[in-house]
């Protein structure tokens, strides 16, 4: 009996107590959506959820939102966010993961449906996505309001080395001619290069006509793709495919 209780029974607590601490980290664990240590881990488990496969990551920046200005919190607001692109051929996905700990990497949990753009040599070598974007109100006396966007343009074409882009609002009645919009509204901010097909730009305000509503407008991009001696290679304009 002296030797149970001297003996056996403080090891017996013990591993019962590690056993009990290992589950409490388990369920902590998936209560915080199973984080992984990699980023190419949570997209390849994201992959095998969705029955996908993205390739491999090419660029990634962090996602700050943070500027003066800004006075609606968002889902990026606090947080370490970051956006990560990954390329397989012709096709780009887009991913927004969160860090947590330092060095732990989650799916951000307002983002379920990753995106992914699928391009054409031929067709559309060049798009844009812009999915990392937080409406907000710039001037709140007179109720400008705009969208804050960090605008990611990619191209197939290899002898693309720069990229420009107009980013504006444009509204059903400007679809026919936009011209008039792109010369009195549109942001052109300057792209560099962040990976093989990846270009980004800094995250500008795109103002909203206060006249309309958020819901009546598209936010779009007109591209331009140059090679090295300053030749328009590619181009994509957004009015061909809205409806």
């Amino acid at each position: 009996m002296k030797h149970f209780r001297y003996y056996v029974l403080p090891r017996l607590l013990l591993a019962l107590s590690i056993v009990a601490a290992l589950l409490c980290l388990f369920f902590l664990w998936l209560s915080l959506d199973a984080p992984l240590p990699s980023p190419a881990a949570i997209c390849a488990r994201m992959d095998k959820e969705n029955y996908s496969s993205g390739g491999e990551i090419v660029a990634s920046g962090p996602i700050d939102m943070t500027e003066e200005g800004i006075i609606i919190k968002s889902d990026y607001t606090d947080r370490d966010c970051w956006w990560f692109v990954r390329r397989s051929g012709n096709r780009f996905q887009l991913h927004l993961l969160e860090r947590i700990a330092g060095f732990l990497w989650r799916p951000l949990d307002s983002h379920v449906n990753e995106p992914y753009y699928q391009l054409s040599s031929q067709e559309q070598p060049i798009g844009y996505t812009f999915d990392i974007v937080q409406m907000t109100a710039v001037n709140v006396p007179t109720g400008m309001d705009a969208s804050k966007v960090i605008p990611i343009l990619f191209c197939v074409d290899p002898s693309v080395v720069r990229v420009e882009a107009q980013l504006l609002y444009l509204m059903p009645n400007e679809w026919d001619d936009p011209q008039a919009a792109i010369d009195s509204r549109a942001v052109s901010p300057e792209f560099t290069k962040a990976g093989d097909g990846v270009w980004v730009g800094p995250s500008p305000y795109v103002v909203v006509p206060w006249a309309y509503s958020f819901n009546s407008g598209h936010l779009v991009a007109f591209c331009q793709g140059y090679d090295a001696a300053g030749n328009l290679v590619c181009s994509y304009d957004p009015t061909e495919h809205l409806e």
